[in-house]
């Protein structure tokens, strides 16, 4: 009697846990694609463009939304309602934006860092890394021959593989895409947030 009454007891802990589990995978918020972690800051700063200070600017889409859907010619994605920007500095003078993405890859999230240079005239690409990733062809996607294809590009450029891009390996595709996706909508959505409003 008293181990079943034992085996009971188990039974409907183990289904209370089970039921827990079930209602915290359920409230799980979905990955955030435009807030993506900026992880390394002091080294990227330093290595980019020889900053020694940033500051973090929050900003929401609203109503630009539809003008850099139009642009990017696809949607952004349903969590993109705002970016993060990091406006670097050397010596109290703005020398460049850093900014971050994170895009789905074959094998989970790929984390883009982007620097952007501009002036009154124009904004372009000065470098891009990935932070973090676990693609199969990872060495391929991280490589400079690679990642040098997106310097001195501006949101002009088509910045798509196949067009003026190519995939940093064959069987890389979707990440390939995935990493120019992500730096193209980080251009644009810096070009319309941020560098449109610098005179306002």
């Amino acid at each position: 009697m008293l181990s079943k009454r034992i085996h009971d007891s188990r039974g409907r802990i183990f289904l209370a846990l089970g039921l827990l589990g079930v209602f915290v995978v359920a409230f799980i918020p979905p990955v955030s694609a435009a807030l993506c972690v900026w992880r390394n800051p002091d080294r990227d700063m330093k290595d980019l463009f020889g900053a020694d200070s940033y500051k973090t600017l929050w900003t929401k889409v609203g109503n630009k939304r539809a003008t850099i859907e139009k642009r990017l010619n696809t949607k952004l994605d349903p969590d993109e309602t705002e970016f993060r920007f990091w406006p670097v500095y050397k010596n109290g003078k703005r020398v460049g934006t850093i900014t971050t993405h994170l895009g789905k890859g074959d094998y989970g999230a790929i984390e883009v860092v982007i620097a952007l240079k501009h002036n009154d005239e124009k904004v372009w690409i000065s470098a891009v890394r990935i932070q973090r990733d676990r693609e199969k062809y990872r060495n391929e996607l991280r490589s400079e021959g690679f990642l040098k294809q997106f310097v001195g590009k501006t949101s002009k450029d088509p910045l798509q593989v196949g067009k003026d891009l190519k995939a940093a390996h064959a069987k890389a595709l979707k990440g390939s895409q995935v990493v120019a996706l992500s730096v193209k909508k980080l251009l644009v959505a810096f070009e319309e947030l941020q560098w449109a409003t610098r005179n306002q």
